[in-house]
């Protein structure tokens, strides 16, 4: 059997896109399991040099007619053996569409991961225009795969509200654990977040409000580290300054290898507030390094944080809960609890997220 994944992009593991790091991890994990496995990726720069890898990578022209694919990613697929099975991965992505018809003209079998773009509250933004796209491509595309991999429970449940399926499992993404030196804590609370600095994804400005109200109502002590570019960064340091808090809340823009996980190592807890998302790598990043998480529900990881008593799960996700997570953190701190917490969350990691069996279980998907 071949394995070819299917991305937008070149599946750089340097770039802060969690898809394109899912994809190069379970490619590579399949590859050291003794899998043939290569990675194909649409792009409008496949000429430009990208990082070694491990295994094959095919970069394809992106057009900006959505309405056709590459005449060599069209030859390519015309090339490829009936024992190949492809794995596409992410949703809304119109190119997909086209290529699922070829795959499905040539009988080849595909697995599909959606990687949250089916949140309900993805969803509901351009709502209309989203349903109607949904209705006449992406539903066709759910339909036709060999199985649809869901990577939480809540993205499960949103796919079914919008169509029954039979063919859905259940895989999480995976995260390796890498023992890193203890980087010395600030006497105060630092209160964390890495990823794309985008406001109504991220819920960014539920966790400004929320560090607000924690500075002005509780006299809260410590600050706030946002790691990160994106669309809502100029506007949040803007509201920051307006705030008061520009001196309270530090913006280190992007940052990777150990230099973002050195930063991460120093944060007291590491928070995600999010109104729509699939499985954050950055969460599993940060758990792997030993930091306690706050997530939302929609990041998929409340209930892993909760039963593994590796940080605290935001309900309701709202300004004053999260004001209240950080008057706890706060006070686990003091307590020296926090510690124990971040132990709790590697542990959580390694049990739950162990891109080997990860990897393998996905391959057994494919054999079905």
């Amino acid at each position: 059997m071949n394995i070819i994944h299917l991305v937008l992009g070149k599946a750089n593991p340097e770039r802060m896109n969690g898809v394109n790091k899912v994809v190069d991890n379970l490619a590579k994990e399949q590859t050291a399991l003794g899998n043939n496995v290569s990675v194909w990726g649409i792009t409008p720069s496949p000429d430009e040099k990208t990082s070694e890898r491990v295994y094959p990578l095919a970069l394809f022209k992106s057009h900006k007619n959505k309405l056709t694919i590459d005449s060599q990613l069209i030859d390519a697929v015309n090339k490829t053996s009936q024992d190949t099975v492809f794995h596409l991965h992410g949703g809304f992505i119109p190119e997909f569409y086209h290529f699922t018809k070829l795959l499905n003209k040539n009988k080849l079998k595909y697995v599909f991961t959606p990687h949250g773009n089916y949140a309900a509250n993805a969803i509901k933004k351009n709502g209309v225009v989203k349903k109607i796209y949904f209705n006449v491509f992406e539903k066709e595309i759910l339909k036709t795969s060999k199985a649809v991999h869901c990577i939480g429970t809540g993205e499960w449940k949103d796919i079914d509200k919008l169509i029954r399926t039979h063919n859905k499992v259940l895989v999480p993404n995976g995260q390796n654990v890498t023992p890193r030196p203890v980087e010395e804590k600030h006497a105060e609370p630092i209160f964390g977040f890495c990823g794309r600095v985008t406001r109504d994804q991220k819920g960014l400005d539920l966790l400004l409000e929320g560090f607000d109200i924690y500075v002005k109502n509780f006299n809260g002590k410590g600050k706030l580290w946002i790691i990160g570019e994106g669309d809502y960064l100029e506007e949040m340091k803007k509201l920051a300054y307006t705030y008061g808090l520009s001196d309270r809340i530090v913006f280190w823009g992007t940052k990777f290898g150990e230099d973002k996980f050195n930063l991460i190592a120093a944060m007291d807890s590491f928070y995600h507030t999010s109104r729509n998302e699939g499985l954050p790598t950055a969460v599993l990043e940060a758990a792997a390094t030993g930091i306690p998480c706050v997530v939302s529900e929609y990041t998929n990881m409340g209930q892993y944080i909760e039963e593994n008593n590796a940080g605290i799960f935001l309900k309701n996700n709202t300004p004053l809960e999260i004001t209240a997570s950080m008057v706890q953190i706060a006070e686990w701190k003091t307590e020296g609890l926090l510690t124990a917490k971040g132990i709790n969350a590697t542990q959580m990691i390694r049990k739950h997220f162990n891109w080997k069996k990860i990897a393998w279980n996905l391959v057994e998907v494919y054999k079905m």
